[in-house]
């Protein structure tokens, strides 16, 4: 799959040093596996690192340090927290790429006329929300900003904003200095998968009564 709007060389970094959150590395890791193009860049900024990790003088450890960790040891771990039940994998009717294949999911649920998303679970990202978003051909989401980062991959279909089309393979960036009305353009409805940091700024009366009740 050819796309024509890739990850920023900044976010392409972040991922490969593992600074990013593990939902936004998820939306990562599914654009991956469907551009090649990024998927070699990705291993040219890996050797890149490996590279410059070599030419790193070594850093000389405290003396201590063995101690401590031999005294470490011996401390009386807390019990973990009980998981909660977890939801099951559904089939929600679309191919989802391998990284998130297994997720399971809310399913599909309502959250305007011709739009509905889906919950991933990422129980090792609380913090981030990573979901799937099903628009109908003609609709638009609400005008709305950011309280941190968005990655939006789309896995079928295609939109436009105030930033350009974006297309089945395309990964659009935003952050919360920028805003945007995603707009379904063509006959067939667009599905994404998007990593959301934070919430959703609405701007309009409509989106900011939904916002709350989705929990986006």
């Amino acid at each position: 799959m050819t796309a024509a709007r890739h990850p920023s060389p900044e976010l392409l970094a972040r991922y490969v040093a593992g600074s990013l959150s593990p939902a936004a590395a998820l939306v990562m890791e599914s654009h991956l596996s469907l551009c090649d193009d990024c998927a070699s860049d990705e291993r040219d900024t890996l050797a890149l690192g490996g590279l410059l990790l070599e030419r790193l003088s070594p850093s000389e450890l405290d003396a201590r340090l063995f101690e401590r960790t031999l005294a470490r040891l011996d401390e009386r771990r807390p019990t973990p927290p009980a998981r909660p039940q977890r939801r099951t994998a559904r089939d929600l009717g679309i191919a989802l790429p391998a990284p998130i294949a297994e997720r399971a999911t809310s399913g599909w649920r309502w959250m305007g006329p011709g739009m509905a998303f889906a919950r991933l679970d990422v129980p090792e990202d609380r913090r981030t929300n990573l979901v799937l978003l099903k628009i109908a051909a003609g609709r638009h989401m609400p005008t709305h900003g950011h309280s941190g980062d968005e990655l939006t991959l789309v896995l079928q279909g295609a939109f436009e904003d105030e930033h350009g089309r974006c297309s089945t393979g395309d990964l659009a960036e935003e952050d919360c200095d920028t805003h945007h009305t995603p707009v379904v353009t063509g006959e067939e409805t667009c599905i994404c998968l998007a990593s959301i940091e934070g919430r959703l700024r609405p701007q309009g009366l409509i989106g900011r009564l939904v916002s709350p009740l989705i929990g986006l």
